[in-house]
């Protein structure tokens, strides 16, 4: 069986900083900012996953593959990125992970098929529980991106296993990056 293992060193740069992409949110003298205290106001609270699957409780129903296709995604030092991997044909988000900075946390049995990332960066996880689902999201220097390319995880029916090594260093003043992406919306991110 091929093994094939890319490295995709990057979301360097042009990802840079979540200094450089940050929202500007007045901080108060307790530390927290105007937009965290509104949103404790509305329920929210603070919460510092340790990293992996976000899964059915974030309303997205996690796909399995048979095969041990898998992404290694290696957090540095900067952010925390919420991950959503999303399938090219349907536009649906298979998995969604949540890596601190520091961290590698590996996706296993991604199934056949091609995907594209939506990216999540920033800083002071917060979450909000209704009836059905529970929502998170960034509220300290946060801004999102969405991949310009594809990862493709095999064909069916096909004994080839793929695997891709993802590391993302979010660092202020470097401008290497490999790994194309374009900015999006919070809005855009959150569409599963």
């Amino acid at each position: 069986m091929k093994i094939f293992h890319f490295i995709i060193v990057g979301i360097i740069g042009g990802l840079s900083s979540c200094n450089n992409k940050a929202n500007s949110v007045k901080t108060d003298e307790e530390g927290n900012n105007t937009l965290q205290e509104n949103l404790i106001k509305e329920g929210w609270e603070f919460e510092s996953p340790q990293g992996g699957e976000l899964g059915d409780e974030y309303g997205v129903k996690s796909i399995y593959g048979v095969h041990d296709n898998y992404f290694d995604i290696t957090i540095g030092e900067g952010c925390s990125v919420a991950i959503k991997i999303m399938d090219v044909a349907s536009g649906k988000c298979i998995r969604y992970v949540y890596v601190p900075e520091n961290v590698t946390v590996t996706v296993t049995e991604i199934p056949q098929g091609q995907y594209f990332l939506k990216l999540a960066y920033g800083k002071d996880w917060m979450i909000h529980n209704t009836d059905s689902v529970t929502f998170g999201k960034f509220t300290r220097r946060s801004f999102y991106e969405k991949s310009t390319n594809s990862y493709n995880f095999g064909e069916k029916n096909t004994g080839d296993f793929v695997n891709y090594s993802l590391k993302i260093n979010v660092i202020d003043d470097t401008s290497e990056n490999n790994f194309t992406t374009v900015s999006i919306s919070e809005k855009e991110f959150e569409k599963n």
